[in-house]
């Protein structure tokens, strides 16, 4: 007789993790998949603050090109016609005259061709609220028919408010005539 025997063995404990196998090489890179639906496009933004860039804040001007005769008194300043106004940014036009809206320092340029009828002095100034700018104050004796060019530039410090122009002046009542072509100009730029 034959007698099986069945024993039941206990369970050993479970062994150490073995150390990492070796990393397998990388497979083919699949086919480049279909290009997605272009998105709706979005609300704009806000704009964003002015940059600190090198561009002129405030500028603008004005010249004459009609070709005229002024009749100017005695010692008594007379404005320059200045009819035509130029591209201006932060400066208003007033007749004859520029108007300032930001306060700060200005480069003013101006130019004037004029020939006298009677043989006298004449002078030129570029005014701030009519009180003439040192600097721009040119006098010259002119000959009868002959012409003459007054300009210059000159940087100044400008309120908001401040009204700019320019007007001529004589010793003798006498007859002025402003040219053919561009014969008064006078402009401002705001340096800062």
């Amino acid at each position: 007789m034959n007698y099986a025997l069945n024993f039941v063995l206990p369970r050993g404990d479970i062994g150490p993790t073995g150390p990492q196998g070796i990393a397998g090489t990388i497979g083919a890179t699949g086919p480049t998949g279909p290009q997605g639906v272009a998105g709706t496009i979005g609300a704009t933004g806000p704009t964003g603050p002015i940059g600190p860039g090198t561009g002129l804040s405030a500028y603008g001007g004005r010249y004459n090109n009609t070709a005229s005769t002024i009749s100017l008194s005695i010692l008594s300043q007379t404005q320059v016609p200045l009819e035509v106004t130029m591209p201006n940014l932060a400066v208003n036009y007033s007749p004859n005259s520029l108007v300032i809206t930001q306060s700060g320092n200005y480069e003013i340029n101006f130019y004037l061709n004029l020939t006298a009828t009677v043989a006298t002095t004449i002078t030129t100034a570029v005014r701030i609220n009519g009180t003439n700018i040192p600097a721009t104050v040119i006098s010259r004796a002119l000959s009868v028919a002959t012409s003459s060019i007054y300009n210059g530039s000159v940087i100044v410090a400008l309120n908001a408010g401040n009204t700019i122009d320019m007007a001529i002046s004589a010793l003798l009542a006498v007859g002025v005539t402003l040219g053919t072509g561009t014969n008064a100009v006078l402009t401002v730029k705001r340096l800062s």
